[in-house]
């Protein structure tokens, strides 16, 4: 037999004088063995033992070809489709050597007995190429089903080919950055890896392309929470097409972003650079699927909303916008990274325990009153909430007498204290300044019971005052500082946890001091009301019933005013007064208790009396 390498000599002799049109070089391969074949000489390979088949390539190179067989597909077939097989298997594999690039066409062996009885008039034979690094299938178009049971097709790329079922309406298997040619008022929809399909009808032949990111150039709309999921889709002539997206979602993976499902939607990045929502977008909780439809393809996204009562992450003193399922809105800004988790609250769970104040009526925003907000690691800075609209209900309690408002719940005190509200909004939603983290409820309140309500107020936070208008600060669960001015005014309360003055004579103080400024300084109707701890009085070695609130005076000297009081029922120490100052809490030592703030408060009172005792003894003993 004629060497390959000189038959090879001989035939690009051949080319030279004949013309490329006679260069077709027949070989004998081996299944599963390399042949060689030569650069830029189309050669048709047939195989002993895989009678019929016929590979007929051309390389870019001088190159091994290899083709093999394959026993069973790589995975399972996409939903739908059945395998063919021939003799050898299911499938084959082509390999080229080195960076050859190739362009072949495979003619399969006749499919087996079992495998023609499938082809029928509604379903046809068709191929699939495994990509190992996608591990997913892209559907390979055949030239014909031959006569002889045969499958003649074009190899775009070498790979491992499969050959399957393929009935009408069934998607068409496609890879990612893979362009699929459109036939005009032809529907059709492609499955990608990863839960992706995507439907088109275009009104002239086209071509479709789409490629699959996990990030983008723009962030997600504000609030929003980006599942990691987008898609550019685009055409190779832009036109206005009839198209639908499909995306099947991982609920575990959702769960552990803390994004709700029924939240989730398909978004478009229209002019501008704007996220936006089309018309029609569903979500199917029970098949996990996000649909939208469209009439025209750019970059698409996958946004949810956060949901209630799972922690969310936040930067350190990075202003956080969080949407929640329900529709609530919640602006946090936090002093460090902490774990935000903001929980729905029925109203009706904490009035089974203590009953709204008198005038006050509970709202229902969504499918609940309130909110609990807590942060952990970390202390929050600033909150503001926004609801969702009141409820039909809800919104028919809102008269020109009874506004909307907003209430702390104290589970400790058992007591509700009232929060300003920034706006009772047009859309039927509250907008709310949240003091601190907590428990809040939506209230109507009576025009005449709001007056009397205490207001949460945080130390440091400057509050308006109406003339002639009461106004009830509540500072945690111990402090109130209840103030009416002659004059629209503001005031401010401040506390230090120590004093530097010394303390009135013979008295123990708890530890605190209250600066209460105004911002104009007048006369005022004004109250302190400090709830205390009877075990820490006890540990001051103080008596409940001598604690007294007194000022500063502008001598320096801690003054007494003229109505006070305390209620050790209560724990509840009481002072009415006309001007405002620095105030704190006193008390006289408790000369059982043997502490050394009673002893050092009882010093001077005690040496007073050995001194009188001493002067009484020398006197009685005079001549």
């Amino acid at each position: 037999a004629m060497h390959s390498h000189t038959r090879h000599l001989l035939l690009i002799l051949l080319i030279t004088i004949c013309g490329p049109a006679s260069a077709l070089l027949d070989l004998t391969g081996t299944l599963g063995a390399a042949t060689s074949v030569t650069a830029n000489i189309e050669s048709k390979l047939t195989f002993a033992t895989l009678v019929g088949a016929e590979l007929t390539v051309t390389s870019s190179s001088d190159a091994d070809v290899t083709l093999s067989a394959v026993a069973t597909p790589s995975s399972d077939l996409p939903p739908g489709h059945s395998s063919l097989s021939f003799a050898a298997g299911a499938g084959f594999t082509i390999e080229v050597s080195g960076d050859a690039t190739m362009s072949a066409t495979f003619k399969t062996p006749p499919l087996s007995a079992t495998a023609q009885t499938l082809i029928t008039g509604e379903v046809k034979a068709g191929c699939f190429r495994f990509d190992a690094t996608a591990q997913s299938y892209t559907q390979v178009d055949i030239q014909s089903y031959n006569a002889d049971q045969s499958i003649t097709l074009s190899l775009p790329v070498e790979g491992t080919y499969f050959f399957v079922t393929l009935e009408a309406g069934l998607p068409v298997p496609t890879l990612y950055a893979e362009a699929r040619a459109t036939t005009a008022n032809e529907f059709r929809v492609y499955s990608y890896p990863m839960g992706f399909l995507l439907g088109a009808r275009t009104t002239s032949n086209n071509s479709i392309t789409c490629t699959r990111s996990e990030t983008s150039s723009t962030p997600p709309p504000t609030g929003q929470m980006a599942v990691g999921a987008y898609f550019d889709i685009s055409m190779q002539t832009e036109e206005t097409v009839e198209g639908q997206l499909n995306f099947t979602y991982d609920a575990a993976a959702m769960a552990a972003a803390a994004i709700a499902e029924t939240s989730l939607k398909l978004m478009f990045k229209a002019e501008g650079e704007v996220w936006t929502e089309p018309d029609s977008v569903k979500v199917d909780t029970e098949a996990k699927v996000v649909f939208a439809t469209t009439t025209h393809f750019s970059e698409w996204g996958i946004f949810g909303s956060a949901s209630l009562g799972v922690a969310r992450a936040v930067t350190a003193n990075t202003a956080t916008t969080v949407q929640y399922q329900d529709g609530t809105m919640l602006e946090i800004t936090t002093d460090s990274n902490a774990d935000v988790t903001l929980s729905a609250v029925v109203t009706a769970t904490l009035t089974a325990t203590t009953s709204l104040p008198s005038g006050v009526s509970a709202l229902s925003v969504g499918a609940h009153g309130g909110f609990e907000l807590m942060v952990e690691g970390g202390s929050a800075t600033s909150a503001k909430i926004t609801t969702p609209p009141l409820t039909a209900a809800a919104q028919a309690l809102i008269t020109g007498s009874v506004r909307a408002g907003c209430m702390k719940y104290d589970a400790q005190a058992e007591s509700y204290t009232a929060v300003d509200i920034e706006s009772y909004n047009a859309d039927n939603t509250i907008t709310v300044e949240l003091p601190e983290p907590g428990t809040y409820v939506f209230v109507a309140l009576d025009a005449s019971a709001a007056v009397n309500l205490p207001i949460v107020a945080v130390y440091g936070e400057t509050k308006a005052t109406v003339a002639g208008e009461l106004k009830t600060l509540a500072f945690g669960s111990d402090v109130k500082v209840g103030v009416k001015t002659q004059t629209d005014n503001a005031i401010t309360v401040t506390r230090t946890e120590s004093d530097d003055s010394e303390p009135p004579e013979g008295l123990v103080g708890l530890g605190f001091v209250l600066d209460v400024d105004l911002q104009t300084e007048e006369t005022v109707e004004g109250t302190l009301e400090v709830t205390y701890d009877a075990a820490a009085v006890a540990a001051k070695g103080i008596a409940e019933a001598s604690l007294k609130l007194m000022f500063k005076a502008e001598s320096g000297a801690w003054e007494e005013p003229d109505s006070g009081s305390v209620d050790t029922s209560a724990k509840v120490v009481v002072a009415t007064t006309s001007h405002f100052s620095r105030w704190s809490v006193y008390g006289s030592a408790d000369v059982d208790a043997g502490t050394p703030d009673a002893a050092a408060a009882a010093a001077p009172s005690t040496l007073l009396a050995l001194t009188l005792l001493a002067l009484l003894s020398l006197a009685a003993v005079r001549p």
